[in-house]
Parts: C-alpha cells; structure tokens; sequence
C-alpha cells in the first residue's frame, strides 16, 4: 500500500456480549484503495464492518481514520467524518419513494446544492433508479433495492465505503451493473473502498487486492494480499456463479474456480437435506436457473449442541444431524419470509433527516434533532408545531431513546399518531430527548447529558419525557408528544409547569412507538394550555388496528368540554394521595388549595379515602419491571404473541444492547436486576399476581367513580429536585429517578386518564395537581382543567 493511509485498523477485538467474534484484525486501506475480505458465514465479515462503523463496541485495538482515532466515536460521527455504510440488510426505507429515500441521504456538508440536485447526480450514477423514482423502496426487487442503498450511501459524498455483502440474494445482471458503476466510480472520484464478500468474481472485478478472514481474524496480520493457494482453498463457496477468465486478475493470481449451486455446510461437512451437491462445473446450473437464494444462515453442529444445551435437553451428534437435516423445510419458509418485502404502514409526507442542534442552541439539552416535516395543507393543526419524544418513529430521522446502544438508528415508518398530526396539518419541528430508554422519572439518566428544568437550571425537568416537558415548560414548542409507564407524560408537566394527559390505556395507538410493557403502554400530549392539549388529543385518538393495547376505545369531541364550568361536578379530594415520605408541605398545600378553587368555581369538592392506592406503586412494580425486562430487554423490544404492527427494523438496531450491556443505565440497570431475578427465582409467579390485583386496584377506583367525577391529589410529591452530579452515589441516582412516581404509577396500572395540571409554584419551581376520571371520560377532567386554567394565573396561586 503505497498510497497515504486513509483507514487503519489496528488488533480488533469485540462482537456480541460475551461472545467474541473479532479475534485481533489488523488492515489498512490507503486513499483511493479497494479492499475485499472474503470468508465465510460466520467468521466475522459482518462484525468487523459494524465495528469499524461503531453499532458494536471494540473491546481491544484501534480504528483510525485519516490520522484520527475514532475507535470511540459514535456512528453518526464517523459518518460525518465521511464513512459511508451499505448494511448487509441494505437499510432502505421501504415505505418512503426512491427519491425520498435518496433526499434523505443528503446533508448540508454535501457538494451538492440541495436534495434535488443530490437525487440528479445519483440518477446519473445509477439510471435504473430514473424510472422507479416515485416507486416505494420496498417495492423494488432485491437488486434495485441494493442500487438503491449504494445511492443512498453515495449521496451523502463519503470518502470510504463499507459494503457489507453487496451481492447477496441479487441477480447476476445487477452484480455486473453494480460492479461497473463501482469501478467507474473509483476512476471518477478515487473513491475508497472495504468490502465484504463471499462472491469471489465480484471481488475480484471491483478491488485491487483481497483479504482471507477465518474465524474472526485475518490470518495475515499485516493484511497482505490473499495468494493464490489461499484462494483455491475457498473453491466454489460463492454466490453460484463461476468466475470467468475475463474477470481474473493476474495481480492476484486468481484462477476461474469451480462454483458450487447452494451447497450450504455445517461443520460436518454433510450438505443439507435436497441440496445437489456440485463437484464441478459442468455439475453446475446456468446463471439463468441461479436467481434463488438461501438467505437464513443453517446452524452449525455446535450451535445446534449450545441451542440443544440451553433447552436442557441431551442429544447425540447423529440425533442432531438428523434433526438438523428435517428442519431444512422450515429453514426454506424463513427464506422466503426474508426475501418477501415487510409489509410496513406507507410514509405520506416528504421530509429531510434534520440536524442535531448545538450547545448553543440547546441549553436544556431537550433537543435531540431538529427538523420540518410538514403535513397536510390544511386541518386542526394547520400551522401549529408539535415536538416528538424521541421513542416515537418519525421515518428518516434518526431515534436513539435516550440510549447510547440504540444511536444511529433511523426509523423507516411513521408512528400511527405522527401520519394523525400530519393528516391534521401540523408540522413536525422534532425529536425531544427522553431517559434512557424510559426508565427514569428524573431526567439525569440520557446518554448525552441531563435535561435541565426550563424554570431552574441544574433541577430535573422530569422523566422519562424530560425532553418535551422542557420544551413545552420553556414555551419553545406549545404541543409535545409524552409517552407513560409510571407517570412520565404527568411528571415532567407538573415540574415544567405544562399540561400532560395520560389518556384511558389505550385510548391512544402505541404503534410504532417503542415499549416497555405492553399493558401499562401510554402516549399523550404535553401542551401549554389546556385546549390545545384537548385539540392533540383529538387528533391523535382512535383505534388504528394495529395496537393491541387497543380494546374499542371510545373517543370524543374533546375541545367540546371547554368553557363548560366545573359547577355540578363531584371531585373527591384522595387522602391517600398526599403526606407520601417524599411530600413536601407546601406541595400538599397549593393542591389542596386548588381543591379549594375548584369548589369556588361550583364543583362540590370533599375529601375522599381509598386506603387501596397506597399499594398502587407496589402492584406496579412487578409489572413495569418484569415486563419491561422481557418485552423490552430479552424480546428486543416487540417479543411475540401479539397481533400488531412490529417495528422490524428498531428491533434489530436494539438486539445490538447486548453488545453493550455495560453502557445501559444504572436506572436500566437495577430495574432488569429485579426484573430478571424475579422471573427466574419465582417464574414470573409475582407479575402474574400483580396482574390480577390490578384489576381488583381499578375495580377500587371505578367504585369511587361512583361517587365522584374526579380524583384530585399532588401529581408528584415536591417541587423538581436538585439534578444529581455527575459523581453522584449509586443510591443518589437511583432515588432521583423513581422518589416521584408513587401517585402516578397507580393510575397506569390501573389504565384510568389522568392529567397533570399546573397549580402554583413553590421556590420558583412549578406545583402541579393531578385529576384522575373514568375510563374514556377525558372530557370531565378537560372540563374541570380549563375551568381552573381559566380562574387565574396559576403561577399566582
């Protein structure tokens, strides 16, 4: 290599978790050099890619690129320094336009002018994609969709590109194409190239020297040029097609060896059961009858003696054989599942990625990306901006959740309530910051900072939507989306001073929205005032048909409760709703007071007892944290036996989190702790009773509605406390992420609509009041909000 050195790779090591995959790779690549690494299934091709992009940790050794070390960067920041990757599963948005999916590639850094001119110049590069430009992704075959991702990767201008199996599943025209656009390309623009390969003619056509990887490591450390011998011992493991003398290179001494049809091996060597075994070429179909291909990789005999192992069960190599070679018709289904395009909810607004704002210009840290997406040109919300918290899938915009294990991820669909808000005309201005993912109701646990309260620096804004309370609290946005497990929609309203409703369970769709726990799933609006909260909501309720949080909801004219008075409501001030250990005083005070304002208005207001809430936050418990360790953590975030929409593409960005499980929040951490204990000591004995004494907890509560419209108490204990420091004791950290939910867990458990209300303020940090009314009755507590809104300046009282 005697160009300067544009990407060094220095003694890597990692994979996945425990299971180490990248044994010590050393290569280098110089400017305007192609490099092929030829392997296997399962020797690591894949992983050192993700490495080198930074989806998995390195757990030795160094990537460098152009002199700087990035081993420690976060993929969108090799990806500004201008790493291009197409991944193995091409990574398109399926449901956005080819000419969408190209506009979203392009940023601001680009020589091109704009999106457009970057959607011409790949048009250039690629002409089959001129006539699909209007064609959703997912409806192009397999090659046009691999065109499509090197496009997509193109646009964005990077100074190398990492192709990950660019070949695989793809007719051989296409791979011809492919090759010569690649290798006019690199003519063009001296372009650097690292793919990973098992098509040895493709290889051999677009780089200028080749790599042999074995089980996770290059045999020749120093990355020299496979030799001909070594080539000769991968004989016909190919993608099915011969290498022809016309595409051998005698810089690499490579002769045309035989090719194989789908021989897939397990170390046994013993082909699978119905698959010819070719021994030479004349053995060998023609490339017009090779357009089926295995795209599900066959276990091997000691994954099948690990999977064998971890079910308890006692097999011997012949029974296993024997078992492997009967699941091949299975194996054949899963092929064709995988080469079936997903059917995904269609994205109907054009938007651009956005950016990621400055210190500057985020100095609450509630911004993750910025953006403008723009709906409908006319409707309810024509002309209003509403914020996401960034768990919800906006397509294109990259989500991390708060998670430093999810970034990087970039969603291919919109969320049922994001099409709703830009079917009503607003615009979506982007993602808020939230906990990582979720679990905190401080808001210190985010990977990139805390959230700081918009009314005192250096104080919680609340979890796990700190973001969006924030936002709202600080009036940079007047309507935000929250999402709520154990009060994170109420909480940051009440100690941002905003508006948070937490609707009947599902009232609101979850679909395409991450989870925690299925049936304690919530999303709702955070606003400035109450008739816009009533006006989101509006918009964002109904049953969608793809939730199964989702039984009939009843949905209503919300905006219709305002302006209607409180007089003839019954409100039962819950006594067991204050005096918690974590109460402060004047808190209990300002909301009793509220209570008092309340009856001024012409609401019959008394105290009321139901000694059942006290064990609110402990039936909670076993549900929020076993759930969300199986859904969420063990089930990538979706698990099975449901019927709904399933995220595919974030549930494979968060299946990485084992890779990484050390970097997951200590408030992740100790909640899986118990989680995971529980379940495996008691069998999930306690999640299933919690379960059961939630219905008894909401039959409890319906008995008071009997009684009362509403329930009235402190949404949180105290006033936003202090944000730990960096340095914090473990047991600091903990306490400041959960000491505020024993009110409003309850109520998630139970399913019930509560809403957060602003009430006053106590040290300058805002008070809030929590109203709590029977299922689908949204409107009562809307009626009696805006009254109280309407009497005075809640920061006065």
């Amino acid at each position: 290599m005697s160009a300067r050195p544009l990407l060094t790779i220095d003694g890597l090591t990692g994979g996945y978790g425990d299971i180490q995959i990248l044994r010590g790779v050393s290569l280098a690549l110089g400017e305007g050099e192609a490099v092929g690494v030829l392997g296997h299934n399962g020797m690591g091709k894949s992983t050192l890619l993700k490495t080198v992009m930074g989806y998995l940790p390195a757990g030795a050794g160094h990537v460098g690129f152009d002199g700087d070390d990035i081993t420690r960067l976060a993929p969108f920041e090799r990806g500004r320094l201008g790493i291009g990757y197409v991944p193995q599963g091409r990574g398109i948005f399926p449901h956005l336009s080819v000419r969408d999916n190209i506009r979203l590639a392009w940023n601001r850094d680009c020589a091109s002018a704009d999106a457009e001119e970057a959607v011409t110049n790949a048009v250039a590069d690629f002409p089959r994609l001129e006539r699909l430009l209007d064609r959703p992704g997912g409806a192009l075959s397999g090659g046009e969709q691999q065109l499509l991702a090197l496009a997509r990767c193109l646009a964005a201008e990077p100074l190398i590109v990492l192709l990950d199996e660019p070949t695989e599943g793809i007719q051989p025209s296409i791979i011809e194409e492919m090759g010569a656009t690649l290798n006019r390309m690199r003519k063009q623009t001296g372009l650097t190239m690292l793919v990973v390969e098992q098509n040895l003619e493709f290889l051999v056509d677009v780089c200028d020297r080749l790599v042999i990887m074995e089980r996770g490591s290059v045999p020749d450390p120093a990355g020299h040029d496979a030799s001909s011998s070594e080539i000769e011992s991968f004989m016909g493991f190919g993608r099915g097609r011969a290498v022809s003398p016309k595409s051998s290179s005698p810089a690499l001494g490579v002769q045309s060896p035989p090719a194989r049809a789908h021989a897939i091996h397990t170390h046994t060597g013993q082909p699978h059961t119905g698959q010819a075994k070719a021994s030479s070429p004349a053995a060998t179909a023609p490339p017009a009858h090779r357009e089926s291909y295995m795209t599900i990789r066959r276990p091997t005999l000691d994954q099948m003696k690990s999977l064998v192992s971890g079910l308890h069960m006692h097999l011997s190599d012949e029974e296993l054989i024997a078992y492997m070679q009967l699941m091949e018709g299975s194996f054949q289904a899963y092929d064709r599942i995988d080469q079936l395009p997903d059917h995904l909810p269609k994205v109907k607004y054009a938007r651009t990625p956005g950016y990621r704002p400055s210190a500057a210009e985020n100095p609450m840290n509630a911004w993750y990306y910025k953006c403008d997406v723009r709906g409908a040109a006319s409707g309810p919300l024509e002309g209003r901006k509403i914020v996401l918290k960034d768990n919800i899938c906006l397509a294109g915009v990259p989500m991390m959740n708060g998670a430093s294990t999810l970034e990087g991820y970039v969603p291919d669909l919109d969320a049922t309530i994001v099409t709703r808000i830009l079917d009503a005309g607003g615009t979506i201005v982007g993602k808020s910051h939230c906990e990582y993912f979720c679990l905190s109701g401080g808001s210190h646990t985010n990977a990139t900072g805390p959230v700081h309260n918009p009314h005192k620096m250096g104080h919680t804004s609340g979890g796990s939507s700190s973001g969006s309370g924030a936002l709202v609290g600080a009036g940079e946005v007047e309507m935000a989306i929250g999402c709520d497990q154990g009060g994170s929609i109420r909480m940051p309203a009440a100690f941002c001073g905003a508006y948070g409703m937490k609707a009947t369970h599902g009232l609101v769709p979850y679909s395409g929205i991450m989870p925690i726990e299925i049936t304690i799933d919530h999303a709702g609006p955070i606003t400035m005032n109450v008739a816009d909260n009533a006006l989101l909501l509006e918009v964002i309720a109904g049953a969608d048909g793809l939730d199964p949080r989702q039984y009939a909801p009843r949905v209503d004219k919300y905006t219709s409760a305002l302006g209607r008075g409180v007089s003839g409501l019954r409100i039962g001030i819950l006594r067991e709703g204050f005096g918690w250990a974590a109460s402060e005083a004047e808190v209990d005070r300002k909301v009793r007071a509220a209570g008092d304002q309340l009856r001024k208005l012409g609401a019959q207001v008394e105290e009321t007892s139901i000694p059942m809430h006290r064990d609110g936050q402990s039936i909670w418990t076993p549900i929020a944290l076993e759930g969300l360790t199986d859904l969420m953590m063990h089930g990538n975030g979706f698990g099975t036996n449901w019927e709904g929409l399933y995220v595919t593409s974030l549930l494979d960005a968060h299946a990485n989190w084992r890779a990484r499980a050390d970097d997951l929040s200590k408030t992740l951490k100790i909640s899986m702790f118990v989680g995971e204990y529980m379940q495996t000591h008691y069998r999930g004995r306690f999640y299933a009773k919690a379960q059961n004494l939630s219905r008894l907890l909401r039959a409890t509560y319906d008995a008071a509605f009997k009684t009362y419209d509403l329930l009235l108490m402190p949404t949180v204990p105290m006033t936003a406390p202090p944000l730990p420091p960096p340095d914090a004791p473990l047991a600091l950290h903990i306490q400041r992420a959960f000491e505020m939910i024993p009110n409003t867990s309850a109520f998630d458990a139970s399913g019930h609509p509560a809403m957060s209300v602003p009430c006053g303020m106590v040290g300058g940090l805002p008070v809030g009041m929590m109203l709590v009314g029977r299922f689908y009755e949204e409107s009562t507590i809307y009626r009696a909000a805006h009254a109280f809104e309407q009497s005075g300046d809640w920061r006065k009282m």
